[in-house]
């Protein structure tokens, strides 16, 4: 649930964890924020590249991601890997999904395929070091009591899916997770199969949440 002591406690976390990795903060501008990293799905993929640094040109740039600035730091709270089924690359109106919802785009047979993504895991590498060498993704995973492409017997009722985006998902991240502007990051979803069929112009969606450190790495 959050609330405001959460919430002041995952500041003064992200503060102290900040400084204990020998950054000033002392001038710096620390506010709430989130980082969001978006990858298509593909038929013949089974380990797929999160880009997460500005500069990470490793995979399609969409422009609903949010990456981090070289000067910056994120604190990472919580974290979020979810799906979406947008019309098209440059699509903004679509819904993201904390389960593959059949209302919000997906097929039968392609919401089917795309529970695969639940059964693998992320992890991140930092400077050549494995910081997190693997979280499940099934801690991600949220059906909600009310969800759209349910049939209703009236067909005159069409409900989307019910979801708090502020809560349902997103899995608090303890001990935190530093995203450092200046620092090689390369974040990986690894499945145990690639999902065999794929609805075009879907994607794999982790929004992180955190806090952000302004101006503090060495990239001026």
């Amino acid at each position: 649930m959050i609330n405001q002591i959460s919430a002041r406690l995952v500041f003064e976390n992200a503060r102290s964890f900040v400084q204990s990795q020998g950054y000033d903060v002392s001038q710096a501008v620390l506010t709430q924020s989130f980082v969001r990293s978006e990858v298509a799905i593909s038929a013949s993929v089974t380990n797929y590249r999160l880009p997460i640094v500005i500069t990470d040109n490793s995979s399609t740039i969409f422009n609903t991601m949010k990456p981090v600035n070289l000067q910056d730091i994120h604190v990472v709270s919580s974290l979020f890997i979810g799906l979406a089924a947008p019309a098209s690359s440059t699509d903004t109106a679509f819904p993201v999904c904390s389960y593959p919802s059949v209302g919000a785009g997906f097929s039968a047979a392609q919401a089917d395929a795309a529970l695969t993504l639940y059964n693998g895991f992320f992890s991140l590498n930092v400077n050549n070091q494995l910081v997190v060498p693997s979280i499940d993704i099934l801690r991600n995973y949220f059906v909600p009591q009310t969800q759209g492409g349910v049939g209703i017997t009236a067909q005159t009722v069409f409900p989307v899916d019910q979801w708090d985006a502020g809560d349902n998902g997103f899995y608090p991240v303890e001990p935190n997770i530093l995203l450092n502007g200046g620092a090689n990051i390369v974040a990986n979803i690894v499945l145990p199969a690639a999902i065999s069929t794929v609805k075009a112009d879907s994607r794999i969606v982790a929004i992180f949440r955190t806090i952000l450190c302004q101006n503090v790495t060495s990239v001026k």
